[in-house]
C-alpha cells in the first residue's frame, strides 16, 4: 500500500513540476526567439535542472564513471530506458536522435519536441538519410549529439547488435565518436530493474510502466564513458568498434540483483 502511495505522490510532484518549470521555459524560450538570440546555453540550463530535480523526486543516484565528452561530440550510447536521458542531461550539453514513436508519449513526447531533438523513422531509408543531413547542423559548440544505435531499448541482459545506418555521418567525416553504457538497479525489496526501469519488449504501456517505476523506494544508475573515442572511415567497421567499447564497459542487468543496504553514492 505505502509503494502506491508513495508512487502517486512522486507522479504528481513530478507532473506539477514539469507543468510549471516547462511552462517557465516555454516562456523564457518564446522571448529569446522574439529578440533573436540564442536559446541553447538556455535549454542545456533547464534540461541539466530538470534531469536533477527528476532524480530527486523519484530518488534516482546517478554514478559517473569515466570521462565525459565535450561539445561538440558525437556519442552512442545502449539503451535501456527513458531515465536515460537524465544523467546524459545531467553529465553533457547534447540533444538525442530518438525514434519517432516517443513524440506520442505522454509528456515526454511533448517536452522533447521542444527540445530539440532529432526524430528519425527507422522503417524508412529515406528517413535516416534525412537525418544525417540534419546532423551536420546538430554538432556544434553548444551541444553534442547522442545516438542509441541498438534502434531500440532492452532489458539490460545484454548489448543489442549496433546498426550502422546513423554513423553515416561520423564516418564520412572522421568525427570521433566516443561510447557509453548504462547500468541499473533498485533497492532493497524493490522490483528488480529489469522488471521495473528498463522498458523494453512492449510489455506495459508507457503510463503503466512510469507509475511500477515510480513505486521503488532507490534507483541506482551508472554511466561509463569507454576512455577512448573511435575514428573510422569505413561504417561497418566504426559499427564493429563501437560494439566492442559499449560490451567492454558493460554490465548486464540481474533478474534478481538489487542495491546493498548501504547507501550508494555517485
Amino acid at each position: 500500500m505505502w509503494k502506491k502511495t508513495r508512487a502517486i505522490l512522486r507522479v504528481v510532484s513530478f507532473a506539477v513540476y514539469v507543468i510549471l518549470s516547462f511552462s517557465f521555459y516555454l516562456l523564457i524560450k518564446g522571448i529569446l526567439y522574439l529578440l533573436r538570440l540564442p536559446f541553447a546555453y538556455w535549454r542545456n540550463t533547464y534540461m541539466r535542472h530538470l534531469s536533477f530535480v527528476t532524480c530527486f523526486i523519484f530518488n534516482i543516484q546517478v554514478a559517473v564513471k569515466g570521462q565525459a565528452p565535450k561539445a561538440p561530440f558525437f556519442l552512442v550510447c545502449n539503451h535501456l530506458s527513458y531515465l536515460d536521458i537524465l544523467p546524459l542531461f545531467m553529465t553533457l550539453n547534447c540533444t538525442f536522435v530518438a525514434k519517432k514513436e516517443i513524440r506520442s508519449w505522454p509528456v515526454l513526447g511533448f517536452m522533447v519536441k521542444h527540445m530539440g531533438v532529432v526524430f528519425v523513422d527507422r522503417k524508412r531509408r529515406s528517413d535516416v538519410i534525412r537525418v544525417n543531413q540534419i546532423l551536420t547542423q546538430a554538432l556544434n559548440k553548444q551541444q553534442g549529439v547522442v545516438i542509441f544505435p541498438e534502434g531500440t531499448s532492452s532489458s539490460g541482459s545484454k548489448v543489442l547488435p549496433l546498426r550502422s545506418s546513423l554513423l553515416h555521418y561520423p564516418s564520412s567525416h572522421l568525427i570521433e565518436v566516443h561510447a557509453a553504457s548504462f547500468y541499473y538497479r533498485t533497492g532493497v525489496n524493490d522490483t528488480p530493474a529489469i522488471d521495473s526501469v528498463c522498458f523494453f519488449g512492449g510489455r506495459h504501456s508507457f503510463m503503466d510502466h512510469f507509475f511500477e517505476m515510480a513505486k521503488n523506494n532507490k534507483i541506482y544508475c551508472e554511466l561509463r564513458f569507454a576512455p577512448e573515442a573511435v575514428v573510422e572511415s569505413d561504417r561497418k567497421l566504426l559499427t564493429q568498434k563501437l560494439q566492442q567499447k559499449i560490451e567492454h564497459i558493460f554490465t548486464p542487468s540481474s533478474p534478481t540483483e538489487s542495491l546493498p543496504t548501504e547507501s550508494i553514492k555517485g
